[in-house]
């Protein structure tokens, strides 16, 4: 794993749990050995730690929290080691100011993280339809394609072309043309298994990866979503029709390209041939 990936790694709930009891177990681990230290030991690094930790991973408002804990953590060790003689405004003061750098940290450890977030996601993701693009569609679908393989399993490739879609936007202008791409993407995400990888690879074109689904599985669900989007586009009075290629192999064979350029294939023949229908072939 490269420096960039582990950076924008996001661990499932569980893990961050983990993480999060785990910081606050450290920070008040932190306060137990400040006070049998004494003065003497710095621990500001060891008390800020946490903090940073828990709002790269958990966000910025848990991340307070910690840096809460921590001051207050911090506030009773020294209190305890300066005994009831101690001043008790220095110690308030003190306190303060630590608490402010933790929630500064917080803030600025969570706000970078959020914007690297950010732009990966904008990267690897259709501004329009929030269905991945092109990059983020090829590369989580190599993956799935190289788990197929090992597997031994089906695999199923669908290409869709909308039909007549530039004179919608000609006749009609572009925001309708954008209100129907974000229709049709909405369709296809509620059409979706967890394993399928749709996208939209530009302009009217979307696709469809559908591992460990066979040529007679494959002809039902692209049927279905077929007539789902029909009746989404006569339910706004769009006239768009749908050229839809599949391409299905019983085991996944060893071209991904090649799989990808057969689906495309298939739908052209379609847009050639009268479209608005589904041609499939199992190879």
């Amino acid at each position: 794993m490269n420096l960039k990936a582990l950076l924008l790694l996001q661990p499932g709930f569980m893990i961050r749990s983990g993480i999060l009891v785990l910081c606050i177990l450290s920070t008040l681990l932190v306060g137990y050995l400040h006070t049998l230290t004494g003065m003497a030991f710095e621990f500001h690094v060891f008390f800020i730690l946490p903090v940073l930790v828990v709002s790269w991973f958990n966000g910025k408002r848990l991340g307070y929290g910690v840096a809460v804990l921590a001051a207050l953590d911090w506030f009773i060790a020294d209190r305890l080691l300066a005994g009831d003689q101690a001043d008790v405004v220095p110690l308030i003061f003190n306190t303060a100011m630590r608490l402010a750098i933790f929630i500064l940290g917080a803030w600025v450890i969570g706000g970078v993280r959020h914007v690297l977030l950010r732009e990966s996601r904008i990267a690897r993701e259709d501004a329009l339809t929030q269905l991945p693009n092109r990059r983020e569609f090829h590369e989580r679908g190599l993956q799935a394609f190289a788990q197929a393989q090992r597997q031994g399993a089906s695999f199923t490739a669908v290409f869709i072309d909308l039909d007549r879609f530039k004179e919608v936007n000609d006749t009609l202008g572009h925001d309708i043309g954008d209100a129907l791409l974000t229709v049709v993407a909405r369709i296809i995400r509620e059409q979706v298994r967890i394993s399928d990888i749709p996208g939209r690879l530009g302009g009217d074109e979307f696709a469809l990866l559908l591992p460990n689904m066979g040529a007679q599985a494959a002809s039902g669900y692209v049927e279905k979503l077929h007539n789902r989007l029909l009746a989404a586009m006569r339910e706004n009075g769009w006239q768009v029709t749908f050229s839809i290629g599949v391409a299905s192999y019983k085991v996944a064979p060893q071209d991904f390209d090649l799989l990808l350029k057969q689906a495309d294939t298939l739908m052209y023949e379609v847009k050639n041939n009268g479209r608005d229908r589904v041609q499939q072939q199992e190879f």
